[in-house]
This record gives C-alpha cells, sequence and structure tokens, in this order.
C-alpha cells in the first residue's frame, strides 16, 4: 500500500527502503504580511556514501544561511500523509513547529497554514513534472505542494518575535540522487493583485544516455492554473543581459508569458550530489520579476510586478 500511496501522493516520504546516493527536501518559503520578513527552511535527508543525517536548512532575507544537522534517527515520516519530524522539529502542509537553538540562529515557534491551494493532480499528471513524475531512473524529482497559502502564528528568531499572521506560504519538494548539473529556479506569491503565483524551474535533465533541457513554468492567475512544459508542447528562450537580470519566454500554441528577473546576492545553501549534502549554490530570496501574460495574438491578461521572489541560477 505505501508503494501505491507514495507515487499518487508525491508530498509524502518517498525514500523509505533507500540505503544509499538518495536525498529528499521539503522547501518552505514563509513570508510576513508587511514583506519584511522571508524565509526559506528546508528539512530533508541526506544518505550518502559515507555520511548519513537529517537536516533543517534556513536561507533569510538577508541571505544569513544556517545549517543544522541530526542524526538520521530523529527523522521520522508518516507513510500515509505529509507528516515529518526532525528532533523536535515539526513539518506537514498545514503546519510546522520549530525548535532550533543554534549557536548562531534560533527558530521558536508554531506556524499553521489555511487556505492551502494544492497542484490539481490526475492519474496522468500526479504532479507538476506531469508524467516524468512516474518514471523512476530520473536523477531528480520535483513537486509543488502548495500554491499558496495564509500562515497564522509567530516565530521567535534569535530571542526577536515575528508576527508572520496574515502572511503569505509555499511549500514544494524534490527527491531522487542529485540536483541538476545546471538550473534556474525562481518562485513567488507577491504579486497585486494577490491572486498571481508564479513558479519557474529550467534544468539540464539527464535521461537514459542522453540529455534534455527541461522546463515547467507554473502560472496562477485568478482560479486558473497555466503551464508551459516540455511535456506539453510549449517552447522556451531564455537569455541574460548582464550579472543581474534574466529574462525568460515561453509560449504554448494559445499562450504566452514573458519574464524579466532581476536580482542582487544571495546567500550560499548546501545542495546533494549522490545523496551528499556537499555542492554549495546560491540562493536569494529577494529576486523581482516584471511578468506578462497574453495570448498569441498578443491581448493582455495581465501585466505586473512579484516582488520577495526565491531565486537559484546554478551554472
Amino acid at each position: 500500500m505505501y508503494c501505491i500511496k507514495r507515487l499518487l501522493n508525491p508530498d509524502i516520504f518517498q525514500g523509505k527502503n533507500k540505503k544509499q546516493n538518495y536525498f529528499e527536501g521539503w522547501y518552505f518559503k514563509i513570508s510576513d504580511y508587511k514583506m519584511e520578513n522571508t524565509y526559506a527552511i528546508i528539512a530533508g535527508i541526506s544518505i550518502g556514501e559515507w555520511d548519513t543525517h537529517a537536516f533543517i536548512q534556513v536561507l533569510d532575507s538577508d541571505n544569513n544561511v544556517s545549517y543544522f544537522h541530526y542524526d538520521i534517527d530523529e527523522f521520522q515520516f508518516s507513510e500515509k500523509r505529509f507528516e515529518i519530524m526532525i528532533g523536535e522539529n515539526y513539518f506537514s502542509k498545514s503546519r510546522i513547529r520549530l525548535n532550533i537553538d543554534g549557536k548562531n540562529l534560533s527558530l521558536l515557534g508554531d506556524l499553521y497554514f489555511s487556505n492551502i491551494m494544492e497542484f490539481p493532480r490526475t492519474i496522468f499528471r500526479p504532479g507538476v513534472m506531469g508524467p516524468f513524475l512516474y518514471v523512476p531512473c530520473m536523477e531528480c524529482h520535483h513537486d509543488i505542494i502548495s500554491i499558496q497559502h495564509n500562515i497564522t502564528g509567530h516565530l521567535k528568531v534569535s530571542g526577536r518575535s515575528i508576527d508572520f499572521t496574515n502572511g503569505i506560504g509555499y511549500i514544494e519538494k524534490d527527491w531522487g540522487k542529485s540536483m541538476p548539473k545546471t538550473w534556474v529556479w525562481f518562485q513567488s506569491n507577491h504579486f497585486q493583485p494577490d491572486d498571481v503565483s508564479l513558479s519557474v524551474n529550467i534544468a539540464n535533465v539527464p535521461f537514459l544516455k542522453g540529455k534534455f533541457m527541461g522546463f515547467i513554468i507554473m502560472l496562477r492567475w485568478h482560479d486558473r492554473i497555466f503551464m508551459f512544459t516540455t511535456y506539453n508542447g510549449s517552447w522556451l528562450k531564455m537569455s541574460s543581459f548582464n550579472k543581474n537580470k534574466l529574462r525568460i519566454t515561453s509560449q504554448d500554441c494559445r499562450f504566452r508569458l514573458d519574464l524579466s528577473i532581476t536580482y542582487a546576492e544571495g546567500g550560499n545553501i548546501i545542495a546533494p550530489v549522490k545523496g551528499k549534502m556537499c555542492r554549495t549554490i546560491t540562493e536569494t530570496t529577494n529576486a523581482v520579476v516584471k511578468i506578462r501574460f497574453s495570448n498569441r495574438k498578443g491581448k493582455v491578461f495581465f501585466q505586473g510586478i512579484g516582488t520577495n521572489g526565491g531565486l537559484e541560477i546554478v551554472e
């Protein structure tokens, strides 16, 4: 039952029987109502050749990064739903509880999530990767657990109380052997009006004996989800104009999406290679995107700016 359950529910723990060269991580992004405090909190496990452990990694708005190492025996999970515990820290789709006391950072408190907007799943599209989610030999799998949700609660961050009530959150996850060799990732929920969300994943994907440039771009506009992806026949063009600006255009048979992303320096977080957390990459939580969503005839449906964007560019 667990094997079937995890296939149809990619948010739950996938690695029950993995013994080597495996990682799995859940990415929680939280922003307060005033958008003054944005944190990326990554909880997961690393099963490397010589090092197996659980971890919690935290990136704040000032690009400070803290990595907390736990014994693998401190990792617990549910086989029925997305619920994990790492030490005294609890993570689920509807709540996180943090109790971390580190040298440079402490986190204490409970955050509750409501009005969770889940990605619409079918048997043919069990997640954002579509049919590729069923392919077991993929180097890395990716999925979105919550496109957007509301937050209630406080966190005490190194003794300072931060109220996240009426803030906005986002949850995704990755699992497999390694993150791709190169990729671009972006995510923002902070648009005006607030019924827009954007997620961008572009990666160099090894497959069988070759590789291809795969991409998944998800746009939520009002109550509709628009997908620009490799598997639905969309095309992609990407260019960089200078050191801190990226332009992306994607189009399918009906719609066109133009993105211009600007960013500054980020913080150094750790990513997996063959399960081992040993690769340093850069992520920021302060990127800004200009978006233009139209049909192929040029009629514009939405044009606006998204802030507090998470961004990784790995070359």
